[in-house]
C-alpha cells in the first residue's frame, strides 16, 4: 500500500511539473494558423513569414474597440517590459478587422500609444477574412445607436506562435502578463 501512495504522488509531483511548462492552453481546437500578407500602417507589405525567427504575439481587433482592444494592447506592453533584453526576440501583431475605419494612417496614430513596437495591419476585407479564418477568430459587425454607426465583436484571444510560423497556443485576453510572459519564454528557451 506505501508502494502504491508512493508511486501516485510520484505521478501527481510530475504532472503539476509538467504544467509549469505548458503555455495558457494547449494545441489542441488550435486552427491551422500559417503565412498571410497584409499592408503595416506604414502602407508596406507585412508578410508573417519575414518575421520567422522571433516569437508572434498576434490579436484581432479594431481602434474604435473601447473595451478589449486597450487591455490586450496594455497587457502586450506588459510582456513585453517582462522580457527585458529578451523582448527584441519577439513581436506583437495587431491586425484590424475594420479596414473601412482603420486606415493606415489611424493605425499609425493608434499604436504610438503602446510602446511595445506593436505591428499594426490592415488589408482588404477579403484578405483580413482569410486571416481571421486561418486562425480561428471570429468577428461580427454589429449596427448600433452609437456615433460610429456599428461596433464590431471579435475574438479577444492573443495567440502565440514560434519562431517557425507555427501557431502554438491561445491566450485568453484575461489571462496575467506573467502566464503570457511564461509562454513566450518557454518558446524562447
Amino acid at each position: 500500500m506505501g508502494n502504491v501512495k508512493g508511486w501516485l504522488l510520484c505521478v501527481l509531483m510530475m504532472l503539476s511539473t509538467l504544467s509549469l511548462f505548458v503555455p495558457a492552453q494547449s494545441t489542441r481546437d488550435l486552427a491551422a494558423g500559417g503565412d498571410f500578407s497584409l499592408t503595416d500602417r506604414t502602407g508596406n507589405l507585412f508578410r508573417l513569414s519575414d518575421r520567422h525567427g522571433k516569437v508572434i504575439l498576434l490579436f484581432f481587433g479594431y481602434t474604435s474597440c473601447t473595451e478589449a482592444c486597450p487591455i490586450i494592447l496594455g497587457r502586450i506592453n506588459s510582456v513585453f517590459k517582462q522580457l527585458g533584453p529578451d523582448q527584441n526576440k519577439a513581436l506583437a501583431v495587431f491586425i484590424s478587422v475594420d479596414p473601412q475605419r482603420d486606415t493606415t494612417d489611424v493605425l499609425r496614430d493608434y499604436v504610438k500609444y503602446f510602446s511595445a513596437g506593436t505591428v499594426a495591419l490592415t488589408g482588404k476585407k477579403e484578405e483580413i477574412d482569410a486571416v481571421v479564418k486561418q486562425y480561428g477568430a471570429k468577428y461580427e459587425i454589429e449596427k448600433s445607436d452609437s456615433a460610429l454607426g456599428y461596433h464590431i465583436s471579435h475574438t479577444t484571444d492573443i495567440l502565440l506562435i514560434d519562431q517557425q510560423g507555427a501557431l502554438r497556443s491561445r491566450f485568453k485576453h484575461t489571462d496575467s502578463a506573467k502566464v503570457i510572459t511564461d509562454g513566450v519564454r518557454l518558446l524562447l528557451r
